[in-house]
């Protein structure tokens, strides 16, 4: 066949490079780690910083995660390592950057109540889940109407 390409294309499986696969692996330690995407792209062995992005994004989409309480554990271990290593700053008085550092422990604790959903209200919680019926259709609750009364 003189046209390789679509020897390729009849074929119904598909195959992942190995490098591939310890690229992607690579790039989504990096990427736990909040570094950029110019830094995955540069440390994983990606051509630009999109490519990296997608390779990520398209991991993750094969990986889902189908325990949440796991997910917001792992997010709530990530946000006492942070508030840990801000606390000793924002209570050093001595420290210039000391607001500053109350700020990131405050941005911190608000996202931290947002995972947990503590700042809801009871009202909230329960508006949340509740569906607003505005319209309800013509013969919806009686059903319909018999053929002998249409025709009268």
């Amino acid at each position: 066949m003189n046209y390789p390409s679509r020897a390729r294309d009849n074929a119904k499986t598909t195959t992942r490079d190995v490098n591939a696969v310890s690229r992607v692996q690579l790039a989504l330690k990096l990427r736990a780690q909040r570094l950029t995407w110019d830094e995955i792209a540069a440390q994983a062995g990606y051509g630009s910083r999109g490519a990296a992005h997608h390779a990520v994004m398209r991991e993750m989409q094969r990986c889902v995660s189908k325990d949440v309480e796991v997910a917001r554990q792992e997010e709530l271990v990530m946000l006492d390592m942070l508030q840990a290593a801000v606390w000793p700053l924002a209570m050093d008085a001595k420290n210039r950057g000391r607001l500053f550092a109350v700020d990131r422990i405050l941005s911190i604790s608000e996202r931290r109540a947002r995972l947990m959903g503590l700042d809801l209200s009871n009202d909230n919680a329960i508006a949340a889940a509740q569906i607003i019926v505005q319209e309800v259709p013509s013969q919806y609750l009686t059903g319909p109407v018999p053929a002998q009364e249409v025709e009268a």
